[in-house]
């Protein structure tokens, strides 16, 4: 196999040791330069499969050095993460939107930017295979910019796109007109539920793109604030109801007597759905999957049907 190869530029000649000892015994050659006019020099002969930077550099610094690379078109598509001691969000919103692939603050683990350039790698292979390149308006990962964070910049700048997000197989969009979140969609469920969900995934990766045409559907109205505050009330819930569910293979199943403790008790829409979905003896998965209210809503509703006794866990 023919090794992957990686430019890393660092005034720092510990990072620069560092992350070559680390990714060449993971089948990369790698190549270094102490500031951006050796990497330029470098990169006369070296074509990286990937570009890892720090910012903050003597004679040409990481911005300089972007500008540069991205100006040729033998390297215009070669991924880049930024890497910085500079961890504040200007900073984190200059590099995405000038279309980093990503930004790893120092300090950092070296497995950790490891396992992100090869996701990196991955992606452009999986664009690759379908024929095309996607181009990002703004791209990164939910650890250096929280989807609340995105979403409000991109509501606040009245954008029209759509933001594509996707964790461990898992995959989403959220649809912007006029700075107004109207649509969300995640694996099988739409929505608020879908963007609720979304606004949970701890290291989901994001795309910002844009859009020709109106949408299809159009399945969440009001404020984008309003909405995305909403969303973190209910991931706090989630968090807490969360916990008590059981496996989520489990199936659920009707009590001898569930219809006595139900009497004289309202039903809920959620528990409603609930309900209905553990007549069928649906897994826990399934019914949060299926009904359509927030995923926090109806963990309360099956915790509350177990905890009354309505419901019982079979398997």
């Amino acid at each position: 196999m023919t090794a992957k190869r990686l430019l890393v530029v660092d005034d720092n000649r510990l990072v620069l040791r560092v992350v070559a000892d680390f990714f060449e015994p993971h089948g990369w050659e790698v190549a270094r330069a102490e500031d951006g006019v050796e990497a330029l020099r470098v990169l006369e002969a070296f074509r990286p499969d990937a570009i890892v930077a720090d910012i903050l550099m003597p004679n040409l610094d990481g911005w300089g050095l972007y500008d540069a690379v991205r100006a040729r078109p033998d390297l215009e598509d070669v991924p880049y993460v930024f890497l910085t001691v500079d961890a504040d969000l200007p900073q984190r919103l200059r590099a995405l939107h000038q279309g980093a692939d990503d930004f790893v603050p120092k300090p950092f683990e070296v497995e950790e930017l490891h396992a992100r350039v090869e996701r990196l790698l991955e992606r452009r292979a999986r664009l690759a295979a379908a024929g095309g390149r996607e181009t990002a308006l703004l791209a990164g990962t939910v650890e250096h910019l929280a989807m609340s964070d995105l979403l409000q910049i991109l509501a606040l700048n009245g954008k029209d796109g759509t933001v594509a997000l996707e964790q461990n197989g898992s995959r989403g969009s959220v649809e912007f007109v006029g700075g107004l979140i109207v649509h969300a969609a995640c694996d099988r469920t739409r929505g608020l539920k879908a963007l609720y969900r979304m606004l949970g995934w701890p290291n989901a990766a994001f795309r910002v793109l844009g859009r020709e045409g109106n949408i299809a559907e159009r399945t969440i109205d009001g404020p984008a604030s309003n909405v995305i505050m909403d969303g973190l009330v209910s991931l706090d819930e989630w968090g807490r109801w969360s916990a008590v569910l059981p496996p989520r293979e489990s199936r659920l199943a009707f009590t001898a007597d569930a219809k006595t403790r139900l009497e004289g008790h309202p039903v809920s829409p959620a528990e409603f759905e609930v309900l209905s979905r553990a007549r069928n003896g649906a897994t826990v998965t399934a019914i949060l999957d299926e009904a359509p209210q927030p995923d926090a809503v109806v963990a309360e509703a099956v915790a509350g049907l177990i905890s009354r006794g309505v419901l019982r866990v079979v398997d």
